[in-house]
């Protein structure tokens, strides 16, 4: 069993859940074997999204799993707001520096953080 040709076979039947284009000419590569499963990365052909896949064969027939990564919903952080974006548009209008004063963190800002 090719299990590249037959990930290929499959990846016609779907369309990338972020712009909506056949995975058919995605760029499918197969990262791993453990077992009787595959671990395969599929890029996106047109907006490059990646997503891994969990490949598992059984009784040659392939079932075709993804991978949860990074974490979970709860832990992310909130979505960036309007009011995020024109008060860091505020900031870079009045800020003189480098890109590196502007990262830097002093030491209290970095106490706040940990407590």
């Amino acid at each position: 069993m090719n299990i590249l040709r037959t990930l290929r076979e499959e990846a016609k039947k779907f369309d990338c859940s972020v712009c909506g284009t056949n995975h058919a000419r995605s760029d499918i590569r197969v990262l791993g074997k453990l077992d009787s499963a595959w671990i395969v990365r599929v890029t996106c052909s047109s907006c490059q999204t990646a997503f891994k896949l969990l490949v598992v064969v059984e009784e040659q027939k392939a079932a075709v799993t993804p991978v949860r990564e990074g974490r979970s919903r709860e832990h992310r952080r909130p979505p960036v707001s309007i009011d995020d974006v024109l008060d860091a548009h505020g900031l870079l209008a009045t800020f003189e520096g480098d890109v590196n004063a502007l990262f830097k963190r002093t030491t209290a800002q970095k106490r706040e953080r940990r407590a």
